[in-house]
């Protein structure tokens, strides 16, 4: 554990799996190249209900999706053998999707994963940035809200788990409001997505302990990225939403950068979809800026 932080905040990319080389993320790529965002859409929103059979057949044919799989049952099995004392334990799920286990809590920030409604009854509470497609899917939020009952902070549904089993907004009001779980406070700001979608997406800066997360979401505008702590240990950010990465680590400070939104499965190859070079150009541009940042793969744990 302590020799994988260290290449961490080394900015070194930890290998894919089971002592897979630096060449085995260009295979990686090469996978992902062949699903469309057609083939992604249908396969996600099938949820839980995709016959076994069918769904082995759309992995053999499209082998990211085995390994978007395999991510995922690697951080289940992670979690549940993990124990926390005092520094968080933090997953990369899929795009924006972090899990994050405390010594009394779990919980998830964009989780989005054609089974994240497996993890609904783990979790004590979840985090959505904001209302876009691939930050959250409609089967986990229900899962949480209406099955689970528990708390899922955004601004754009209405929650039941927010205030005692009240059916009332789960987000915030426009002003940063603060919620605390357990041995987790979460400190909330708005930003802006892009130039028009102005205070759009959520920041979060989550404190657990002397330990601190930001993750900024789709955050376009590095002047609305305003955390208390002057320097947090994690920050999560898209690398390719109209603001320069170098823009953003300044304004956060962070002890390590997260580079996400890679290789979105609902964007269009050449489009919105970047690629693990374009995480690279990123990661590069910070540590070139005396920043460290990890390019982290799905199922990664980050600390």
């Amino acid at each position: 554990m302590e020799f994988m932080v260290g290449m961490l905040a080394a900015g070194i990319v930890p290998p894919l799996r089971g002592g897979e080389t630096e060449d085995a993320r260009a295979a990686f790529q090469r996978e992902i190249d062949c699903v469309t965002p057609a083939d992604w859409v249908g396969y996600y929103k099938s949820g839980l209900t995709l016959d076994d059979a069918e769904g082995a057949e759309i992995r053999e044919r499209l082998p990211a999706l085995q390994r978007y799989e395999d991510a995922f049952d690697k951080v289940l099995s992670e979690i549940d053998r993990t124990e926390v004392a005092t520094r968080p334990a933090v997953w990369f799920v899929y795009n924006m999707g972090f899990v994050v286990k405390t010594s009394k809590s779990l919980f998830a920030v964009d989780l989005h994963h054609r089974r994240a409604e497996v993890l609904a009854p783990k979790l004590d509470f979840a985090l959505i940035t904001h209302n876009h497609g691939d930050h959250y899917t409609d089967s986990f939020y229900s899962a949480m809200d209406a099955k689970e009952r528990k708390t899922v902070v955004s601004n754009f549904k209405d929650n039941y788990g927010a205030h005692f089993g009240k059916r009332h907004k789960g987000g915030y009001t426009r002003a940063v409001k603060t919620f605390e779980f357990d041995d987790v406070k979460v400190r909330t700001t708005l930003t802006d997505h892009n130039d028009y979608l102005i205070d759009y997406t959520t920041a979060f800066e989550i404190t657990i302990g002397d330990f601190v997360i930001y993750h900024s979401g789709d955050c376009s505008n590095a002047g609305k990225l305003r955390p208390e702590c002057p320097n947090p240990d994690l920050w999560m950010f898209h690398p390719r939403c109209s603001m320069l990465p170098v823009d953003g680590a300044k304004a956060v400070n962070p002890k390590l950068a997260v580079v996400a939104h890679l290789n979105e499965l609902g964007h269009a190859k050449g489009r919105a979809r970047w690629t693990w070079a374009h995480g690279e150009s990123a990661r590069q541009s910070l540590e070139d800026a005396g920043f460290k940042a990890v390019v982290p793969l799905w199922g990664d744990r980050i600390c």
